[in-house]
């Protein structure tokens, strides 16, 4: 098959799942909204009055500062992972829409694409709307509107694919509870969002960045922060995507075709 053809299956499909979620853009553009501002007040102006300043890699921030570039990684995390799993889940066994694209000239490897980069625009959106109130909010330069979409693209893709990948594994939407709880909240609650991995005994150090979500945030905090950048990220990264791209399409078309 061509790509040219190729690529029109994977735009069909995102045309789809856009067209739906038209049709509820108020609600999401309320709770878009309302999740960071929430954060702001309780921890940035909350907590951040008691903690004041904080130190990570040799700079002194203020807290408010601190956790809105932790709630950018966080909205990816959330966003990209509850999409890819819990509305993949919903497509694939309550509606049964992946079958039925399937029996169309669409490929279902090019409807599991579609899928995938769907979740991602969708969590990169989030993102970005955050990113717009924390330059208001006059924590963040405005330049960082134009810096981090494509590392908010590529982080939603692999939290995404991640979602994903734990869709095909649930025999139950109740499942889908374990790997929220085993795996996303832990990255929410370690891996630095709330308070620098320095606090951390140097162990838990380590196995926070094993977990992507360390590497998303450093580089936000570089690019928001200008905060020192942590090479070991990229590689760290980029290895996550990979694996999780690969696994989760593969155990979805394992799945789906039987």
């Amino acid at each position: 098959m061509r790509v040219p053809d190729r690529m029109w299956g994977v735009w069909s499909v995102w045309l789809r799942y856009f067209s739906v979620f038209s049709k509820s853009l108020p609600y999401y553009a309320v709770t878009t909204f309302l999740e960071p501002l929430l954060y702001l007040l309780s921890f940035g102006l909350g907590l951040g009055s008691l903690v004041g300043d904080v130190e990570t890699s040799g700079i002194s921030l203020s807290y408010r500062s601190f956790i809105f570039s932790g709630i950018l990684a966080q909205t990816l995390l959330f966003q990209g992972f509850f999409e890819g799993a819990f509305g993949a889940f919903v497509r694939m066994y309550y509606q049964r829409i992946f079958q039925a694209i399937a029996i169309t000239p669409i490929t279902l490897s090019e409807v599991l694409w579609g899928e995938l980069l769907w979740d991602a625009s969708k969590a990169s959106v989030a993102a970005e709307v955050v990113a717009l109130i924390g330059v208001v909010a006059g924590e963040f330069h405005p330049t960082c509107l134009v810096i981090l979409p494509p590392l908010f693209f590529v982080s939603s893709l692999l939290f995404s694919a991640m979602g994903l990948a734990s869709a095909a594994f649930a025999r139950s939407i109740e499942e889908l509870s374990y790997p929220q709880y085993l795996l996303v909240f832990p990255m929410f609650l370690f891996c630095g969002v709330f308070y620098p991995l320095e606090a951390l005994p140097r162990g838990l150090q380590y196995l926070a960045w094993a977990l992507p979500l360390t590497s998303v945030l450093s580089l936000i905090r570089t690019l928001t922060l200008n905060l020192p950048l942590q090479l070991h990220a990229i590689p760290l990264l980029a290895l996550w995507l990979v694996a999780l791209l690969y696994l989760s399409r593969r155990l979805m078309m394992r799945r789906l075709v039987r």
